[in-house]
């Protein structure tokens, strides 16, 4: 743990992760502190060594002494996070300075409890061996999960695709590897990283993050508000989409509409078994179902966030899991949808709210994962 308890030290550190190289100077007029208060803190956070200087940056224009550059000290300790899916366990491990130092997708189907608790805890054991040779310790291990996580006790209280209710995931991780875990609800871990993971002088105070399962057809909401992020009384808020067609339901739906021979992506091998990679790579080759389908699924998406537009007015949305991998072309789709959408609902002019990517792409899940704990211990 960091065991930063002053609230100013927490906000000193998460400014310099958040920035990167960055000078005291700097950091006093965000933090609006006396210099001498300011470097204090900095040799505080040094002693408990979650600071290093990583250089020194220009002079200014009257010269002087070059001002000395801090950066979190990325061998402090390494977190890993976990997406578990109903397809496949994505893993990523970060150090405490927000690099991705691994990325592994392993394959996955949930079974009985005692074989998915197996399953997820030899996923968890062969990213520590991958990682093993290096002297840096595991701070914490933290998995994202499809549905409804007590934010307060990280149970499980339901999870129709992992087929678990009421369980305690947390203290099965944390009595096989002695390294303290979190649980989290798959959509907020992607918002949590969305605003832990943004380079920049300061967080976004108000994003939504968006998931399509592409087997179920149900679609998730992370939300965080004025830079929290929000799960509500009993950790459900953001389940407020309308069931949405599964891929199988709208390449069904779409191939009746196109004459089989100009289809180019197969089918043969099963509809189940195609992903929205797959649609994405054939759409760029020129196969009609592949973009109609795409175009199907981005309109259904569009209808979704015109809905949650009206109650968050978010600044951003972010569209992360497997909707992150067709690039700018479900975006360019969603936005011209929703423009219509909105400007038809909303009979005056609103802001449309910025649409993109994940920047994990398919990894934003397990990567925000990691920001739980970033979250807990720098609550500001």
């Amino acid at each position: 743990m960091l065991d930063l308890k002053e609230r100013s030290h927490k906000k000193v550190f998460a400014l310099i992760r958040a920035q990167g190289n960055v000078s005291g100077a700097a950091l006093a007029k965000q933090m609006e502190m006396q210099p001498s208060s300011l470097v204090y803190i900095l040799r505080h956070l040094k002693d408990k060594t979650l600071i290093r200087v990583s250089g020194y940056g220009n002079s200014t224009d009257k010269g002087g002494k070059r001002p000395l550059l801090w950066q979190v000290n990325p061998e402090y300790g390494n977190i890993i996070g976990l997406e578990v899916m109903r397809h496949s366990i994505r893993a990523v491990v970060v150090n405490l300075a927000g690099d991705i130092l691994m990325k592994v997708e392993k394959e996955f189907s949930p079974d009985r409890t005692e074989k998915t608790i197996k399953r997820i805890l030899t996923t968890i054991f062969e990213v520590l061996n991958e990682i093993s040779i290096s002297k840096t310790p595991v701070l914490y291990i933290s998995l994202a999960v499809p549905g409804i996580v007590n934010p307060v006790t990280h149970r499980i209280i339901y999870s129709f695709g992992l087929k678990l209710e009421d369980f305690d995931l947390k203290s099965f991780v944390e009595e096989r590897f002695n390294i303290p875990t979190g649980v989290i609800n798959d959509a907020n871990a992607g918002a949590l990283g969305e605003q832990w993971f943004n380079k920049g002088e300061s967080f976004v105070n108000n994003i939504l993050y968006i998931m399509y399962n592409p087997l179920a057809g149900g679609m998730g909401l992370g939300v965080v508000l004025n830079q929290k992020l929000y799960t509500g009384s009993n950790g459900i808020a953001g389940e407020i989409f309308s069931r949405v067609p599964s891929l199988e339901q709208i390449i069904n739906e779409k191939s009746n509409e196109i004459p089989k021979e100009e289809i180019l992506i197969p089918l043969a091998d099963g509809i189940k078994n195609i992903q929205i990679s797959d649609l994405y790579n054939f759409s760029k080759k020129g196969c009609p179902l592949s973009k109609a389908v795409l175009t199907g699924l981005s309109k259904q998406v569009a209808k979704e966030i015109s809905k949650i537009t009206g109650l968050f007015d978010p600044e951003r949305i972010t569209l992360g899991g497997d909707l992150s991998i067709c690039e700018n072309l479900c975006c360019d789709e969603i936005m011209t949808a929703l423009r219509e959408l909105l400007e038809k609902n909303y009979p005056f002019k609103i802001q449309i709210p910025q649409v993109e990517y994940a920047k994990t792409k398919i990894f934003s899940a397990a990567t925000g994962a990691t920001a739980l704990f970033l979250s807990d211990e720098l609550s500001l």
